[in-house]
């Protein structure tokens, strides 16, 4: 049976984390239930004392827990990664949560197919108040669809397999879009990857978070990414991207 890292990258989040700790306590005791080991990482960059508080009130549920200075949520997740045991590894932020039942279906997979390098499901959105928002489904990746026409990626429902992430190396030092990078950078190195048809997680969309916020940088990073791996200047996801990032910078 495979064993699962789970890496929580925390910074200043005592709106969230808990319901997030609470959300993986419950999965990791099911997991335990059904012969599933499930490794708990939480990597803080000396947050308030509410957060710490909430943090230090679960430390029960952590495997590792690092309070420590870092240089954002990917060497967070980058520090978590030199520790981990798991054979399949994820981030989740501190606002995010696991679908369970989604959880199980792709620890079945993996169990049933251990070559599978990176695999991902659906995630349904909610809101600040955890009420469902949308669903969301990225359908069929591949490296032209993602540089050229659509820069949409699903995180918070990807696992990916540690023995070939080792190959390919940590995330690269990006504030906003270290996961679109990670993923491309996992395509082009030729993964197996497999769709789960199944929500996997709840991704929290709000006004201030890094998604919601409406930063333009997020944009600017996609953009200098995707011709990082061969997007063209004038491809659809391009002018796409530099639209919103005018329309940002006007509006916002």
């Amino acid at each position: 049976m495979a064993v699962f890292s789970i890496i929580v990258p925390s910074f200043n989040q005592d709106r969230f984390i808990q319901e997030t700790l609470r959300n993986l306590s419950e999965l990791k005791t099911e997991a335990a239930v059904k012969n599933i080991q499930i490794e708990i990482l939480v990597i803080d960059n000396c947050s308030d004392k509410e957060t710490l508080s909430i943090i230090r009130s679960y430390e029960s549920l952590s495997d590792h827990l690092i309070i420590e200075k870092d240089k954002g949520q990917f060497d967070a997740i980058n520090k978590g990664l030199k520790l981990m045991r798991g054979d399949y590894w994820t981030w989740l932020n501190t606002d995010d949560l696991i679908d369970k039942e989604g959880f199980f279906h792709l620890a079945e997979y993996v169990n049933k197919h251990p070559d599978t390098d990176y695999i991902y499901g659906d995630v349904a959105y909610i809101d600040e108040h955890s009420k469902f928002h949308k669903d969301s489904s990225t359908g069929a990746l591949s490296l032209k669809k993602l540089i050229s026409s659509d820069a949409s990626i699903s995180q918070p429902g990807s696992f990916f397999r540690t023995a070939f992430t080792k190959k390919i190396g940590e995330l690269a030092a990006f504030h906003f879009a270290f996961d679109y990078e990670y993923i491309l950078r996992c395509l082009k190195n030729k993964a197996k990857v497999a769709k789960l048809d199944q929500n996997v997680a709840f991704f929290r969309y709000y006004s201030t978070s890094k998604s919601g916020s409406q930063d333009y940088r997020f944009l600017k990073e996609q953009l200098k990414i995707s011709r990082i791996y061969g997007g063209r200047k004038f491809s659809k996801l391009a002018l796409m991207l530099n639209f919103r990032i005018l329309k940002r910078k006007i509006f916002n």
